[in-house]
């Protein structure tokens, strides 16, 4: 049982000692043992020199410019006006039954009757005519027209 203890003792000065060792010597030897090696892989056809970028005193662009961005001139922001998507609904057709007609539109996959006056989330049916129908983009107040087709 002493000489196992010994034995652990010993390893781990013996870890300690190659560790601390390892420590003391410079990388920068390691590196400038092999450039001088890769000097003389190059060879005298190939100028080492070519490879090294040269360092610029100015940017190539400058990607904060106010007008990098296509469309404001001298500093002045462009304003664009908000649009109104396109419409979600798709004409699907009309029924007509005991002199009432009711016109049907698809928005995904729901089917849904529409009637001048009536509000589908952000749209308002304004008018159901002959061949097309009226809506109005709420938000916006954006009009807009489905063709009864």
């Amino acid at each position: 049982m002493r000489k196992r203890r010994i034995a652990l003792a010993v390893a781990a000065v013996v870890l300690v000692a190659g560790v601390v060792a390892g420590r003391e010597r410079p990388a920068v030897e390691l590196v400038q043992e092999r450039a001088p090696r890769a000097a003389a892989v190059a060879g005298d056809d190939i100028d080492i020199d070519k490879l090294h970028r040269g360092e610029s005193s100015l940017p190539q662009n400058d990607p904060f410019s106010r007008n990098g961005f296509g469309g404001a001139e001298a500093g002045k922001p462009v304003e664009t006006k908000p649009v109104a998507p396109a419409l979600p609904f798709r004409y699907v057709g009309q029924m007509t039954a005991d002199g009432i007609t009711e016109v049907f539109v698809m928005r995904g996959e729901e089917l849904i009757s529409v009637a001048e006056g009536q509000k589908l989330g952000d749209y308002r049916v304004d008018k159901v005519g002959e061949s097309s129908i009226a809506f109005t983009y709420l938000p916006l107040k954006t009009k807009q027209r489905l063709d009864r087709e």
